[in-house]
Parts: structure tokens; sequence; C-alpha cells
């Protein structure tokens, strides 16, 4: 977990926190628009910070299906996204 993850974390205190709130938050944090990330681009780096949003929430105790139907996706493609950040995150700790 990065500082932009504990960050985005740390100030969403609320007990149920949704996807839409975390897509702000990581938003504010990166420079991404919200609107491209609920949209269906797939450029990169919009596609790098979907797939944060989809790690962070699923921490936070959302299910694949609940961050599916906000942003629009199948669940499998939520897990793909997942998969892909705690990929991600291991290559950056070695």
């Amino acid at each position: 977990m990065d500082q932009v993850d504990l960050t985005t974390i740390g100030t969403l205190t609320e007990p149920r926190v949704t996807v839409r709130q975390i897509a702000i938050e990581v938003c504010s944090h990166t420079g991404n628009s919200v609107h491209a990330v609920f949209g269906r681009s797939r450029a990169a780096h919009v596609c790098r910070v979907r797939e944060l949003v989809c790690y962070i929430a699923h921490r936070r105790g959302l299910t694949l299906s609940q961050i599916g139907r906000a942003l629009r996706r199948d669940h499998s493609t939520i897990k793909h996204a997942i998969d892909n950040e705690v990929r991600r995150r291991a290559e950056e700790s070695t």
C-alpha cells in the first residue's frame, strides 16, 4: 500500500463508503477525472486509476458485484482489475 492508498483510506471514515467516494478521493490525488474513471475509456492512465479504485473498494469490504455495478462492469472485469493491482504491487515491492 502506498501513500495515496493510506491517505485515501484514512480520509474515508464512513462505515459504508461508496465506490464513487473512493473514486473522487483517488482522482483528487492522481489528477484524473472521475468522469473518465466511470466512463468507457481504455487509456492506460485511466485504467490504472480504475484498477486502484477497484482494489481500494474491495479492501474496504465491497463485493465484486457491488463495485461492478457502480462502474458498470462485470464482476469478472473487477476481479481482473484487482488482480492486476495486486500483481503490480508485488512487482514494485521486489
